[in-house]
């Protein structure tokens, strides 16, 4: 689980912003909200972001995705590591961007951090629990002189010297240690774990335009009644009327031309095969079955965000959506983040949910709670400041909606008259 991001020069970040998964001494729903931990913090499963166009709060989501892809991607010689930083400053465009994210996995809290430009890692950094106080897993340095990196590790760790050569030398200064691991096969358990979280727990970013409902049909087709009777169960509670999926996979080779003969691409690829799936509606009690062509964009957008969910719970993974109400209608919305509250509790799950959004009504609703919301807002050289309403006092018996409308919080259009 993540227990704090914090993002500097990076995109539309000047200065360092912090994300904070630590919960409050609010106790309201904290049986949805909140995970335990063993060492008595308590971590929250949940985060919603608020703010103007263009005021940054993508810009969380992308940085959260950059540092995921930065540990888990094998760059070759030469490739650029992607890192675009804060360009309204003369000096923070030629410097390099710094992440750091505490993470809580199998009991343990790890601290990972790294420095870097587009070119090159300058400084890493890993840290584990295992006590009381924080030990050394690797630190990591570049050093200019002779264009290569010093890597040591702490006394805590078991790896051997001909290991961490191994892992030094398949490591290149454009890739962090943790996307080294990706290359080598050695026994370095900490170093492992963390690289497992980023590969397995830390899910990518889903952005309003990426078609998950393939996944979740190439997932159904897989055979997996568990996870089909998922999808179905909350679409049908969500009031889609679908009874049943189907997936039926069409052999080319049975396909002839006008002479009679199969054609090319039977007999050439017979080993593909055309996919259509269809969709029992039930209407008045009379069923009717719909090619996928035929549904509606809200559909196959709830049904993909469903499939990403089931994984999610099932997974302990972290959902990280961009704008969850495209091509919703609210119900749906608030349908989905208390679908992802009971399956978290019912399930155990520690899976964690991040999303940005202009549905401000949900500030209304009865489940928020103030150390789950997060606002962005730019100041006037540009850069995106990161702030909670639990930053505000405000009581609970008064309306989060009312005062947002209000400018109480900042995070709006600063619109003009026309």
């Amino acid at each position: 689980m993540i227990i704090e991001f914090k993002v500097k020069n990076y995109l539309s970040f000047k200065d360092e912003q912090i994300l904070s998964f630590e919960a409050t001494s609010d106790k309201y729903m904290q049986e949805y909200y909140c995970i335990d931990l063993p060492d008595g913090e308590r971590l929250l499963r949940f985060a919603m972001i608020y703010g103007a166009n263009a005021s940054g709060k993508t810009n969380i989501l992308l940085a959260l995705d950059f540092l995921r892809q930065i540990c888990v991607r094998s760059n070759e010689r030469g490739q650029e590591t992607g890192f675009i930083p804060f360009k309204f400053d003369e000096n923070t465009k030629n410097e390099p961007g710094y992440f750091e994210i505490a993470l809580f996995i199998n009991n343990i809290k790890y601290i990972y951090s790294v420095s870097l430009d587009s070119q090159i890692i300058y400084e890493e950094k890993l840290v584990f629990y295992p006590g009381t106080q924080p030990a050394l897993v690797f630190e990591r340095k570049y050093n200019t002189d002779n264009d290569d990196f010093i890597l040591k590790t702490g006394s805590r760790v078991d790896v051997d010297t001909v290991e961490l050569s191994v892992l030094k030398s398949n490591t290149l200064n454009n890739m962090t240690i943790i996307s080294g691991m990706r290359k080598t096969n050695i026994n370095f358990q900490e170093l492992n774990t963390v690289f497992d979280w980023f590969y397995n727990q830390f899910d990518r970013i889903i952005r309003p335009w990426n078609d998950l409902y393939r996944e979740t049909v190439h997932n159904i087709s897989n055979g997996e009644e568990d996870y089909k009777q998922f999808i179905l169960e909350n679409l049908e509670i969500a009031d889609f009327n679908i009874k049943n999926i189907d997936v039926v996979y069409e052999d080319p080779s049975e396909y002839v031309d006008d002479y009679g003969s199969s054609n090319m691409l039977a007999e050439n690829h017979a080993r593909y095969y055309r996919t259509k799936v269809y969709f029992t509606h039930e209407i008045n009690g009379q069923e009717s079955q719909l090619s996928i062509d035929l549904q509606s964009s809200g559909t196959l957008r709830y049904m993909g965000l469903l499939g990403r969910l089931k994984e999610a719970i099932v997974q302990s993974k972290i959902l990280n959506i961009d704008e969850l109400e495209d091509s919703l209608h609210p119900d749906l919305v608030n349908h989905f983040i208390n679908s992802f509250l009971f399956y978290s509790k019912k399930e155990n799950s520690q899976s964690q949910f991040i999303f940005t959004t202009h549905n401000i009504n949900l500030l209304a609703e009865d489940f928020i709670r103030k150390d789950i919301v997060w606002f962005t807002e730019k100041d006037e050289q540009g850069s995106t400041k990161l702030f909670s309403l639990d930053d505000f006092n405000i009581r609970k018996n008064l309306s989060f909606l009312n005062a947002y409308k209000a400018g109480k919080f900042g995070a709006v259009p600063n619109i003009g008259i026309l």
